[in-house]
This record gives structure tokens, C-alpha cells and sequence, in this order.
């Protein structure tokens, strides 16, 4: 009796095994993404990119397949696998700002068309710009007072140290009865790219609370500043004003 259970076993084990590893013998093989590309670098998913900028999507699937692609759900185009099985699709970005979620799927002859390949890429086209600006009350003799300013998002800086150059930055008063001066000695870009520490002197400078200060930024072309989408940043002078908090 021995003989009949162990083949039993067996082809279970065998049942079990197709039914796993990959798509049914009447489905097609899901296509797969290889580089996606906006003409100046590789993209990673959930990457932004600017408006009017062509991407052009590389993959692989079966031989000689349609390869259907779907916009947010909707069927939005398709192309065709060569005999090596590699095909190649191209989409242009537009003015809309959001999130595109595409879909790949495969159709070979007479199979179902294939699981989905997913990829989102998210349209920036709002270049950078600072935000606001805020500062904290701060006594003479204390420690060196701060001020921090806000980019609207975080920024790729080609050149940093000509950013956080002193000849480009300044503080003033608008509004100061309670005396409030500063003066910067320090100019950094925090970890994250989106946030300014600009530093007084902690000797002679100090922030009193309900004052009004205000932030000049002198743009120089050379610091090359731009999101990540690569959205140039342009504002000749940009001026902040913000009331020193408790």
C-alpha cells in the first residue's frame, strides 16, 4: 500500500508546483521595464519630471507581443516587442501637474493579455522659489541668533558655496522697536535642500520678539539652482519678511 500513497504525494507536490512561479499556460509573460529615460538621465519610480519633456519608456517581454499601455487605468497606447523580444515606448509630459501612473501589459497571439508592470512619474512644472522665512527671539551675548529660510521645495544646487556666499545674503529691519539687529556671518543649506540657516553674530546681534526682519537673496546664474524635476530657479532678488516669534 506504500507504492500508491508516495505516487499520490508526489503528484500533489507536482500540482502544487504548477500552480505557482509564474502566469497560467494561457496568459501571456508580463513585460518588464528596463531603463526609463527623459533624455538627460535614468528616472526611478515616482521621480518628477518638467512639463514638455519626452520619456521614453525600454523594456522586454515575449517576442512579437503587443504591448498595451494604460494611463491611470485607461488604455492610453501600445507598441510591439521585436523578435528579440525588446520594444520601446515614448511619452511627452504636459502642463497638468500630478502623479501619471502607467501600466504595461502584454498580448501575445492567442493568449490573455499578460499581468501588469507599473511605473509613476510625477509632472513638475512650478519652478523653485523661497517660501517664507521665520525667526525666533534671541538676547545679545546669548547663542548666535537664527533665521531660517523656506524654498518651496527641496532644490539641487550646482554650486553651493557660491549660495551660502555672505555678498549674496543680507538681513534688515522693517519694523524693529524692540531693537532687533542682525547681521549674517553664516550662510547653510540643510540636509534636505529646502531649508537656509542664516547666522548672527551672538556677541552683538539679537531678534526681539514681535519685530519685523526682512531677507534679501541675490541670485547669481552660477549657483544653477533647480528642483528635481530641473525646474530653474530665476528670480533675480528675492525678498522675505517675517516677525521675530517668543
Amino acid at each position: 500500500m506504500k507504492k500508491p500513497i508516495v505516487f499520490l504525494s508526489v503528484l500533489v507536490l507536482l500540482v502544487v508546483l504548477a500552480g505557482c512561479g509564474g502566469p497560467s499556460p494561457s496568459q501571456t509573460q508580463k513585460p518588464q521595464l528596463i531603463t526609463v529615460n527623459d533624455g538627460s538621465k535614468n528616472l526611478q519610480n515616482g521621480d518628477p519630471v518638467r512639463g514638455g519633456v519626452t520619456v521614453t519608456f525600454t523594456g522586454s517581454g515575449p517576442a512579437d507581443a503587443i504591448i498595451r499601455v494604460y494611463l491611470n487605468g485607461t488604455l492610453l497606447g501600445s507598441t510591439t516587442t521585436n523578435s528579440a523580444g525588446s520594444f520601446t515606448w515614448s511619452w511627452t509630459s504636459g502642463t497638468t501637474e500630478g502623479t501619471f501612473a502607467f501600466a504595461f501589459t502584454a498580448k501575445a497571439e492567442e493568449l490573455l493579455e499578460s499581468d501588469q508592470e507599473t511605473f509613476s512619474l510625477v509632472v513638475d512644472t512650478t519652478p523653485p522659489y523661497f517660501l517664507s522665512c521665520s525667526a525666533k527671539a534671541d538676547a545679545p551675548l546669548d547663542a548666535a541668533p537664527t533665521i531660517t529660510v523656506q524654498f518651496n521645495e527641496p532644490v539641487v544646487i550646482g554650486d553651493v558655496n557660491l549660495f551660502e556666499h555672505l555678498a549674496y545674503w543680507a538681513v534688515s529691519c522693517v519694523a524693529c522697536p524692540g531693537g532687533s539687529h542682525f547681521t549674517v556671518t553664516e550662510a547653510t543649506l540643510e540636509e534636505g535642500s529646502q531649508t537656509v540657516t542664516l547666522t548672527g553674530k551672538w556677541d552683538t546681534d539679537q531678534l526681539v520678539t514681535g519685530d519685523q526682519v526682512m531677507v534679501h537673496f541675490i541670485y547669481n546664474s552660477l549657483m544653477d539652482i533647480k528642483d528635481r524635476a530641473g525646474n530653474a530657479f530665476s528670480t533675480p532678488l528675492s525678498i522675505l519678511t517675517c516677525t521675530v516669534t517668543p
